[in-house]
């Protein structure tokens, strides 16, 4: 079983430092890599330090800002469409073989109104997927605010190459209602395992707050799913951790305890 970790947890070290720990406290994997300038400016040597310390990077996280306008008909939307597709072709370059693609946006819990008509955005998606499929990667849609999205990508888009990846925190705020993993099981292609309160996105580590994660676990092994377990974490609730590998060893030890147990 493969355990992966987001690159930025938390701790604001050098880029090469946090690769080394996250090696060091047993994580065998990068997941939802940054490829963008907003956090770390050497972020396109991300996958030299990875296999420098032996790590697989699981997938890439596509932007997020913009993506409210894929379902516009407007230039943002169209050139949001534009920088996915180039995504879709770093994947294939670096041999990173999912692309996690958030639906909408959301500031805090606060989200944008559906739009009037899906059509513009299921059509930019569809040119995504077929850039995907032209160069056998995946893109898993991530579950955010509403269950809508989801519903209308999967129903209007057919392709082995479209997937699923399962946010468990936005999961427990905005639709704790709907079993996304039995309902979208046969599509899932990535995780991404955080806690919260059911009230505030906290991006903590399983058993912080009020998940049921013996649910999860017992759901996954349900559908059979054999990919990494993957956690999209800071250090909120265990800030008195001042050292970041120590926090990176919790972190390993609370997923071994979860899903092997």
């Amino acid at each position: 079983m493969d355990f992966t970790i987001v690159d930025y947890f938390g701790y604001n070290l050098p880029s090469q430092k946090r690769f080394k720990l996250i090696k060091e406290a047993g994580f065998n994997g990068i997941s939802g890599l940054l490829w963008q300038n907003d956090f770390d400016s050497d972020y396109q040597l991300f996958p030299k330090y990875a296999d420098d310390n032996d790590l697989f990077i699981e997938t890439i996280h596509a932007p997020y800002n913009g993506v409210n306008d894929i379902w516009i008909d407007n230039e943002v939307g169209h050139n949001f469409m534009e920088r996915i597709i180039k995504l879709v072709s770093v994947c294939s370059l670096y041999k990173i073989p999912t692309l996690v693609l958030h639906p909408e946006h959301k500031n805090k819990n606060k989200h944008s109104e559906l739009p009037d008509n899906f059509n513009i955005g299921l059509d930019r998606i569809k040119k995504m997927i077929e850039e995907a499929e032209r160069l056998n990667i995946n893109i898993a849609i991530e579950n955010m605010c509403r269950p809508e999205y989801l519903d209308v990508i999967f129903s209007n888009i057919k392709s082995k190459r479209l997937g699923f990846c399962f946010d468990s925190g936005h999961w427990n705020i905005f639709m704790p209602y709907i079993d996304l993993l039995s309902l979208y099981g046969d599509k899932l292609m990535a995780l991404h395992l955080h806690d919260n309160d059911g009230k505030e996105d906290w991006h903590a580590l399983p058993l912080s707050g009020n998940i049921n994660w013996n649910d999860i676990a017992k759901i996954l092994r349900g559908i059979k799913y054999n990919g990494a377990i993957s956690l999209e974490v800071g250090n909120k609730t265990l800030e008195h951790i001042s050292e970041p590998g120590d926090f990176l060893k919790i972190a390993y030890e609370r997923l071994r305890k979860i899903f092997t147990a």
